[in-house]
């Protein structure tokens, strides 16, 4: 069954994300020059908060993460389209956000890239250096040691945020490759997009109560109370 029942057309109205001429000068090259983002997509497309508890998804959140945190939280959300032109992007693990915290680290967060649009070799589908979340930090993988994701529109390729990948180059004429983002890391850390700010609360109050909670809005343990509480009282109004 296709990984993403909704069609991918539901995100084709207003296809404006961050370019890379309004992008800090440092990061221009990471992100690439022929490359468009949205972000802060939980208060932006209905399609994506449904997609956030995709029970695939929050099974394997569940079985990697839950041994070294209370709960999970959404790391990120994106819309990444890689047009004709772009090429190939560094390959990177996203727990580089954490690099503060030391090897060896439990595993701390999970990813997810769905297609949007057929994903192929030509087009940029995104490059992964499978196993690679087991290799020092200083290996740099052969050629034959990454692939590319090559997957129908509604399908999703998922691994490990310490795994090696990165977008791969568009060298097509006229093919837009279309693919939403997500992850999830761990409760008790700093989340790389700040939902907090980039969702409106009162969108957030017309979410479900997991969704909420997977965008921060419960407490871990004794991290993000309120007032010696959950702040889960003041998003939902309850006493």
């Amino acid at each position: 069954d296709a990984f993403v029942n909704a069609s991918p057309h539901q995100f084709e109205s207003g296809f404006e994300g961050s370019s890379p001429d309004e992008i800090d000068q440092l990061i221009r090259d990471f992100y690439g020059y022929k490359t468009v983002r949205i972000d802060g997509l939980p208060g932006k497309s209905p399609t994506f908060v449904d997609m956030i508890c995709h029970r695939a998804l929050l099974a394997a959140a569940d079985h990697f993460l839950l041994p070294n945190c209370f709960r999970y939280t959404l790391n990120t959300g994106q819309l990444i389209e890689i047009r004709p032109g772009e090429s190939e992007q560094a390959l990177h693990r996203d727990e580089a956000a954490w690099s503060y915290f030391r090897l060896p680290r439990p595993q701390m967060s999970v990813e997810a890239m769905f297609a949007l649009s057929d994903f192929t070799r030509e087009n940029g589908g995104t490059r992964i250096a499978p196993g690679s979340h087991r290799w020092d930090h200083d290996r740099t993988p052969e050629d034959d040691e990454i692939v590319a994701a090559e997957m129908a529109a509604g399908s999703a390729v998922m691994y490990f945020g310490n795994t090696l990948h990165g977008g791969g180059a568009n060298r097509t004429k006229d093919i837009n490759r279309r693919g939403m983002f997500m992850g999830f890391c761990l409760g008790w850390l700093r989340t790389e997009e700040n939902f907090f700010l980039s969702t409106p609360i009162e969108a957030v109050r017309g979410m479900p109560k997991q969704v909420q909670e997977l965008l921060g809005y419960e407490a871990h343990l004794g991290i993000g109370v309120v007032d010696i509480g959950s702040p889960m009282k003041l998003v939902r109004g309850t006493p």
